[in-house]
């Protein structure tokens, strides 16, 4: 990847935070509707994940609002199929309600990959995509374009 000796060390990429108002309506959200998989070591924080090194943390806000967040910062969960994709969409269309999801874009193809974006109950953008691991290691495969 890089011929640089970097400073930091590290062994993975352990997990990043978001934050939520309501840890219910929070885990309900990413368990029924996003299929992520929780557990709530901590009462201030649950952890979300799906496989792999990393996870993300979901830390309580106690007072206040969740900061909102522009589109550009969003989490991509992949599906399989274009098919899958527009499933999702009509899901968060007719369940926007149920699960406090407060935005859903339409569905639009960037390189190949059709995909929609939705903010949920907290601010937080999630992009649903067929986007693939095979489409990540193709790219760092690559490495740096010529700007």
């Amino acid at each position: 990847m890089s011929a640089v000796t970097p400073i930091i060390k590290n062994d993975f990429f352990s997990h990043g935070t978001i934050e939520c108002t309501d840890m219910a309506a929070t885990r309900r959200f990413l368990v029924e509707f996003l299929g992520l998989d929780i557990i709530r070591p901590v009462k201030e924080a649950q952890y979300m994940w799906k496989g792999g090194p990393w996870s993300v943390v979901c830390v309580n806000i106690q007072d206040g609002e969740c900061k909102e967040q522009p589109v550009e910062n969003r989490f991509v969960l992949s599906v399989a199929s274009a098919a899958e994709v527009e499933a999702a969409h009509s899901a968060a269309l007719s369940l926007k309600d149920d699960y406090g999801i407060t935005e859903v874009l339409g569905v639009e193809t960037s390189s190949g990959h059709p995909s929609f974006k939705l903010k949920d109950l907290n601010n937080t953008w999630w992009e649903i995509s067929t986007v693939s691991q095979a489409d990540f290691d193709a790219i760092f495969a690559k490495g740096d374009a010529v700007h």
